[in-house]
């Protein structure tokens, strides 16, 4: 074996150890969580299952069991936010979608979301079944096609071979810039900022983005929130019967 071929195998086999490692400590990590939770250790169990879902690709499934140890460690909302992430990876999972309805059960306000309707449920459960970064990769696979494809038509002998190349190159790039569409809307719906959960125990919303303004009405930990816009510190926030109104920033965490 030659110098480089022997260089190039050594930097394979390290490259090769270090995500083997990694994944096996991930592993072993969640595998540790789990034996925790079944202890019924919950608060190590919702330590462990965060440091995790902290890092990046967390899945449906530590998502799920975080928010199962937050609820039997009694931290509501906690359990919210993890039962939330985990529906919007996985929308179609009902042992995701029970649990989070008896989560709301136990808050103050009692201010449960509009359910998805079947179809909503339906095209989330799409966009979730590859990661933004794949559908992207995706995009672009179909873009280069569709150049080759414009390619054949510049080069095509007949008038016939002429329209089906076009054909497929218009096909091709259609096909993209659905597929980019796609990878956008899984990025927002993975990643988005535009869903929160109340953390404090209870939190006024007041008419504008001042502590000095009017008190408009409480908000208690594990109510969902929709926010609209974000000045200063402060959030505008929307809630599922409507009302409008500003909190502080470091009230709430995004889903």
């Amino acid at each position: 074996m030659g110098m480089k071929m022997r260089t190039l195998f050594l930097m394979f086999l390290f490259a090769w150890t270090l995500v083997v490692t990694g994944t096996l400590g991930s592993t072993s990590t969640f595998e540790t969580a789990n034996a925790l939770y079944r202890d019924k250790n919950y608060a190590k169990a919702a330590l462990l299952y965060d440091s995790l879902a902290a890092e990046k690709g967390a899945g449906s499934v530590l998502f799920f069991n975080a928010g199962n140890a937050h609820f039997k460690h009694g931290d509501i909302a906690r359990a919210i936010l993890n039962y939330e992430r985990a529906r919007r990876l996985a929308p179609a999972d009902e042992d995701i979608r029970f649990n989070l309805k008896i989560a709301y059960a136990n808050t103050v306000d009692k201010i449960e979301p509009i359910p998805l309707l079947f179809y909503e449920r339906w095209w989330q459960g799409f966009l979730t079944l590859l990661s933004p970064g794949v559908w992207s990769v995706l995009a672009v696979v179909w873009i280069w096609l569709a150049a080759a494809a414009g390619l054949l038509y510049l080069f095509a002998g007949t008038v016939a071979r002429k329209r089906n190349a076009f054909l497929l190159a218009l096909t091709l790039l259609c096909v993209s810039l659905f597929t980019y569409r796609i990878a956008a809307s899984a990025e927002q719906l993975i990643h988005g900022d535009t869903e929160a959960v109340v953390m404090e125990p209870s939190t006024y919303v007041r008419s504008s983005p001042d502590a000095a303004s009017t008190n408009l009405f409480m908000l208690h930990e594990g109510t969902k929130v929709d926010i609209t816009e974000r000045i200063n510190g402060w959030c505008r926030i929307r809630i599922a019967n409507g009302n409008v109104g500003w909190v502080e920033d470091n009230h709430i965490e995004a889903i």
